[in-house]
């Protein structure tokens, strides 16, 4: 590993060698070579064109949830939005949500003014830049991108502004994804709706979620993407995982599609044991899974994490898009 060949820039804190499994939900993984949080946007692009003087990769942490990170770490510069684009502002019947605001506390701040919409986030443990990027929502089909109206980002052009109709979100997919930019927040359009009905439902999810969802231990919420016409934990059930273990990763007795550890576990085992799963769903039902976790590492990428041959999304399109359809910014 190099060192810095030029110092950061004034009045922003770089660190060195910082353990990245304190800031994930797995609690797993190595350090950042380097690690940021800019208070601003301006300092956040001072800080990329120092990492684009330095030559570094950069990668943006968000809330930490469905995210493995290797064991060895990653030779990057890891930037934390949680102050430069940590807040959020209602007008009307819209709201602005920076990257790094979690979408429980976005869910639950929506419902206090008697706005709908948001609801299916309440159980979500993730911020809103990696839910625009995966386009995250639950089993009953809500997902984020049906609320979008625009989404903020940075990229070599500078700050823009992409309305909706230059964006495409698909089932746990949306074009932000390998475009280059890095989300700073998006508006999204929510709908009146009286508050007791809203809480109502929040009570009815969360309830939903903890009697169905381990949530006492570190896991990264869902392992795998749903296939088209069916579920992962499902298939994961009728191939005899549930409970399955790799030294200390194993598979939750509670959702087959959650992965918990107690402590213990190592990156290698997650990793293996998601493997196995793989394997025998395949050797099962004839269907090969798809990580919705996020992979980090320098090395090799592992084989679980391998993409298919392009097809057609796994599930149909989100209301407003369509098959083909591309994003121009």
């Amino acid at each position: 590993m190099e060192t810095m060949t030029a110092p950061p820039p004034d009045g922003i804190e770089v660190h060195e060698n910082v353990p990245l499994a304190r800031h994930t939900y797995l609690r797993l993984g190595g350090p950042a070579r380097y690690f940021a949080i800019p208070e601003d946007v301006a300092q956040l692009d001072r800080l990329l064109g120092w990492a684009r003087g330095e030559a570094l990769s950069v990668r943006v942490l968000g809330g930490g949830s469905n995210l493995l990170v290797a064991d060895e770490g990653v030779d990057a510069l890891v930037v934390s939005l949680r102050r430069a684009a940590g807040s959020y502002r209602f007008e009307g019947d819209r709201v602005s949500a920076g990257a790094a605001v979690m979408l429980p506390a976005l869910s639950r701040a929506a419902a206090g003014r008697g706005l709908g919409g948001l609801e299916f986030a309440i159980g979500i443990p993730g911020a809103v830049g990696g839910a625009l990027n995966s386009n995250a929502g639950i089993g009953d089909g809500r997902a984020i991108g049906d609320l979008v109206e625009s989404v903020d980002v940075l990229g070599g052009r500078g700050r823009m502004t992409i309305p909706r109709g230059q964006l495409l979100f698909t089932y746990r997919r949306s074009s932000l994804r390998g475009a280059g930019v890095m989300v700073l927040g998006a508006t999204l359009r929510l709908h009146p709706r009286p508050r007791e009905e809203i809480e109502a439902e929040l009570r009815e999810l969360l309830a939903h979620r903890q009697a169905t969802q381990p949530t006492a231990g570190p896991n990264a919420g869902s392992v795998f993407t749903n296939p088209r016409g069916d579920y992962a934990g499902r298939l994961i059930e009728a191939a005899g995982c549930k409970g399955l273990a790799v030294g200390e990763a194993r598979v939750s007795e509670l959702h087959a599609n959650f992965f918990v550890h107690d402590g213990g576990a190592s990156v290698a085992e997650m990793v293996a044991l998601m493997a196995e799963v793989q394997r025998r769903v395949l050797d099962h039902s004839g269907v090969r899974l798809q990580p919705e976790i996020e992979w980090w590492g320098d090395g090799p990428l592992p084989e679980v994490f391998a993409e298919p041959e392009p097809d057609l999304p796994d599930e149909p399109d989100e209301p407003g898009t369509a098959n083909g359809e591309r994003a121009v910014f």
